[in-house]
């Protein structure tokens, strides 16, 4: 795993958020994406392990990006995986992912697809990027970082970036589509040599803090 993420919790504040029925979500920034999706929601003990390497999987869903709280489930993934940047994947009318293809107009850390899903099957089809992470020593398997609408015949590029948001969700799980975030965000800023963080909850403030 390239990196780690601890979250300390006290054990008054835990009683109080386990008491709201609360969970820690966590949610990665995207370019190109124009709404939030929780990466992973969880029960939190006092301390709370975090880890993942950069590896993201392309895949497609029917599910709709403008409703709040919308669950993604994921109908095609990229295999097989990680996918690769710098590439287009073509999404075809039989819903599946095919080899990549360089590209010149897909940039070093940039995933692409190209949706040729037939117009008539589908008009739209949702695409992101999903990513593993190992949540208190559990798997969280290819959960969506990402998710944007794309019309048949249409491309995306998608440009995953090392920040985490934080924040304590009282309604939706993992793999969630989120267009209002109620609580106040953390952020752990990854990336340039930093790949630990060690945050702890202060709630005063709501936050997380280094």
């Amino acid at each position: 795993m390239d990196f780690t993420l601890t979250l300390n919790v006290d054990p008054a504040d835990l009683n109080i958020i386990n008491g709201a029925q609360q969970k820690i979500a966590l949610a990665k920034p995207v370019g190109n994406s124009s709404v939030s999706v929780i990466w992973v929601a969880f029960d939190p003990f006092e301390s709370n392990s975090i880890q993942w390497s950069e590896e993201y999987w392309i895949y497609a869903s029917t599910a709709s990006t403008g409703k709040n709280g919308e669950k993604i489930t994921k109908l095609s993934e990229v295999q097989p995986g990680p996918a690769m940047t710098g590439s287009i994947y073509t999404f075809s009318d039989s819903a599946t992912f095919g080899q990549p293809v360089k590209s010149a107009d897909v940039g070093s850390g940039t995933f692409a697809a190209q949706n040729d899903m037939s117009y008539g099957k589908y008009p739209c089809l949702t695409f992101g990027v999903s990513q593993t992470a190992q949540v208190n020593q559990q798997i969280q398997e290819r959960k969506p970082i990402s998710a944007n609408s794309v019309l048949a015949t249409q491309q995306i590029q998608v440009t995953p970036y090392t920040d985490v948001y934080i924040w304590l969700e009282g309604h939706f799980e993992s793999s969630t589509i989120i267009t209002d975030v109620t609580g106040k965000q953390s952020v752990a800023k990854f990336g340039g040599g930093v790949n630990e963080i060690a945050m702890t909850y202060d709630g005063k403030s709501g936050l997380f803090h280094q």
